[in-house]
């Protein structure tokens, strides 16, 4: 738990919402004259009770009455029950924060046959008060759900503006389809999303939704703001194997606020050190604030982007703004940043002739992957240390850090051997994987060292380029060198070559020699000298052409520089849903939120069943509480609209015809109205055994999936 204070307010909350729940009930049983005999907050064993006549008492109330009077309260008739003094409910908390029910004379969810002919039992009510009764519960859940969104939306909550940011190479939204004449394929970071499908996008999170909530194989229409001009884009949202849920592949723009949220702040202040570790102990923290770089005022992380880029390498100067904190005040400061060389990312094909992700590389050429830190739960803790090198993994010699995880991934549950480099002596290792494949280990690039990877030796290409590849892909300019893995080059030109950095500067130094236009698009191939080494320790120096292709050079000339710390652990831009303080404003967004948050569920249920939202993906209590107290870190706003959507999902999740949840005593009612009498207490019996076993299996799954959250 990162805050146990938000923790107990979310528990607090979720106990609210079921208690809503159950006063829905209690008091339209109330209004139908039917006797509540029990009053639940929780499920499973009673941990403390209340009842007129015994007051509160640790366990069950009951039990007291039994012990006294020998007859559970609700065996008694009322002028019995007034006689000894006794109130009509027990009001009980219990164990279990999974639930709560209303126990009504003549009336037991798991037990059909427990029927009465009192006057004042649910069994002698008519359909309708019974109707009303069942139903109570959803509306006080959706009323409530109402009433969190109205008073949330007059005091204004933040999200992330529906503005893109970051996109990932070759994934949807970078292949988006242009539906306007002249306007180029593909999105853009720093288009705004204006609406999806015809509907308005607020927030960053609708885009989100709406991608994960697609029809498999259907596209999106997208209308994204650009400048001054709108533009319309099909996008065909795809699986993300990282989250089981269909994405198009972008992240939201973000500000130049480094994120202070109280779970991640320890992370984030890893990140910086590990990024820039002069930037960390100049002082900049999480909740730091790029005010100015190089004099120019910095308004996003997008600014310091830019800055870096057109840089040529030269340290940026950028003044920062430090938060308050209870031991110093708010004060600026200025510091110099390095921007971080940028290398060329190619486009391998995966097996399935689809594009796999972008390998960082120079012409063909792959560093090899390196450990940059260990998971706390990792299995690996005595076997790999930060800095090793894997010069191999399994029987695969020089892996690139793709064929490294592919590895991983095709051997859960294993043990496999590696060789690493090791404060510069080679290292034999046993490198443990769970039952997802993974290593536990966090990958960088060996970008100090000469020694090469695999060659990447072909690439994703817009139109073929050479007869010998296949449609759609052409070879690298290293996959003609042939080059053994773990060589490395010597020189380039007679220039020596220490690592990829002198590497990538030899090659961006030839690359603008040979036109001086770093615009030019008509050139000629480049054939370059390099002197390659195989890994033999006995092997002579081999001299080679390095043939460049004109996309080649003009790709080398653009590589620039990039600003060191991640986008990740800067605040989205963001954007308030507000009523500007107007209440008739704020109750049609409250209804209109809870109907889409509705319509969001439903559509979830119908999603898992098409197979586009993994089960996986699906949430019981135990990760409700933990996402809640996630949450919670945001503000006492964010809580409020939490408590909103779990109270809307309350709400839909008791409405479905499970025969022991509302909807399925609601249809009960629907056939008794119809036929006449209500369904056999045998049939009513299998149901309830039917759906209590449902229920218990939904619960065994989303418990899984939130222990496998918090602990994998």
């Amino acid at each position: 738990m990162s805050a146990v204070s938000g923790f107990i307010l979310i528990l607090l909350g979720f106990g609210f919402l079921i208690f809503i729940h159950e006063l829905g009930h209690f008091l339209a049983a109330k209004w139908a004259r039917i006797r509540a005999d029990g009053f639940a907050i929780g499920m499973g064993p009673c941990l403390v009770s209340y009842r007129r006549g015994v007051g509160f008492v640790l366990g069950s109330a009951d039990a007291v009455v039994v012990r006294k009077h020998g007859r559970r309260p609700i065996e008694m008739r009322e002028h019995e029950l007034a006689a000894l003094g006794l109130g009509e409910t027990e009001y009980s908390l219990r164990a279990l924060p999974i639930g709560g029910y209303v126990r009504m004379l003549g009336q037991e969810d798991g037990n059909p046959a427990a029927v009465s002919d009192d006057a004042h039992s649910f069994t002698k009510a008519s359909v309708f008060r019974r109707g009303v009764v069942i139903l109570a519960g959803i509306a006080a859940n959706l009323m409530l759900a109402i009433v969190l969104f109205l008073v949330a939306f007059l005091a204004g909550v933040r999200f992330p503006a529906p503005t893109i940011g970051a996109i990932i190479p070759n994934s949807p939204a970078m292949r988006a389809t242009s539906l306007d004449e002249g306007v180029p394929n593909g999105l853009r970071p720093g288009d705004r999303v204006v609406s999806i499908d015809g509907e308005p996008a607020q927030t960053f999170l609708d885009l989100r939704l709406a991608a994960a909530m697609a029809k498999p194989d259907t596209a999106l229409e997208i209308t994204v703001a650009r400048g001054d001009a709108r533009h319309r884009f099909s996008v065909l949202p795809e699986r993300d194997p990282n989250v089981g849920l269909l994405s198009i592949g972008v992240d939201t723009a973000r500000s130049a606020t480094i994120t202070d949220v109280r779970a991640s702040r320890e992370v984030v202040a890893g990140a910086i050190k590990e990024s820039d570790a002069t930037l960390f102990d100049a002082g900049v923290r999480p909740g730091s604030i790029a005010l100015r770089v190089d004099g120019v005022a910095a308004e996003s992380f997008a600014d310091l982007e830019r800055a870096a880029r057109n840089s040529g390498g030269e340290p940026l100067n950028i003044v920062w703004r430090r938060p308050a904190t209870e031991d110093s005040p708010a004060a600026e400061f200025e510091t110099k940043v390095s921007p971080r060389p940028l290398f060329g990312g190619l486009l391998a094909p995966a097996a399935d002739g689809r594009a796999s992700a972008e390998e960082l590389s120079l012409v063909g050429f792959a560093p090899l992957p390196k450990v940059r830190m260990l998971d706390k739960s990792s299995l690996n803790h005595d076997a790999l240390k930060p800095g090793d090198v894997f010069l191999r993994i399994g029987s695969l010699q020089g892996p690139r850090e793709s064929e490294l995880r592919r590895t991983l991934n095709a051997s859960p549950n294993a043990t496999i051997p590696a060789l690493v480099l090791r404060d510069g002596k080679e290292v034999a290792v046993s490198v443990r994987t769970d039952s997802k494949g993974r290593a536990g280990a966090y990958l960088d690039f060996a970008l100090d060292l000469p020694r090469l990877a695999n060659t990447i030796g072909e690439v994703v290409a817009s139109a073929p380029t050479d007869a010998a590849a296949a449609p759609g892909t052409r070879a690298t300019p290293a996959a003609a060198l042939k080059t053994m893995p773990l060589g490395w080059i010597e020189s380039i030109e007679g220039s020596p070559i220490a690592d990829f950095f002198a590497m990538r500067a030899a090659l961006i130094a030839a690359a603008k020699m040979h036109t001086g236009d770093s615009m030019h698009t008509g050139d000629s191939p480049l054939a370059l000298r390099v002197t390659m080494r195989d890994p033999s320790p006995d092997a002579a120096p081999t001299e080679m052409q390095l043939v460049l292709a004109p996309e080649d050079l003009a790709a080398l000339r653009t590589l620039g520089y990039e600003f060191p710390l991640s986008s990740v652990i800067f605040d989205p831009n963001f954007t308030v849903l507000t009523a500007d303080g107007n209440p008739l404003k704020a109750i049609a967004m409250g209804f209109r939120q809870t109907i889409l948050m509705v319509e969001q569920v439903f559509l979830t249920l119908d999603r898992v069943g098409r197979g586009s939202v993994g089960v996986e993906q699906l949430q019981g209590p135990v990760g409700i509480l933990h996402t809640g107290t996630q949450v919670a870190d945001e503000g006492f706003m964010y809580i409020l609209f939490f408590l909103a959507l779990i109270s809307v999902n309350l709400a839909v999740v008791n409405a479905l015809p499970i025969p022991i949840a509302d909807g399925g005593l609601f249809m009960f009612l629907m056939y008794e109205k119809i036929r006449g009498k209500p369904p056999s207490i045998a049939f009513q019996n299998a149901a309830a055994l039917a759906g209590i076993a449902l229920v218990a299996g939904v619960f065994l799954l989303t418990f899984y999936n939130d222990l496998v959250r918090l602990f994998a």
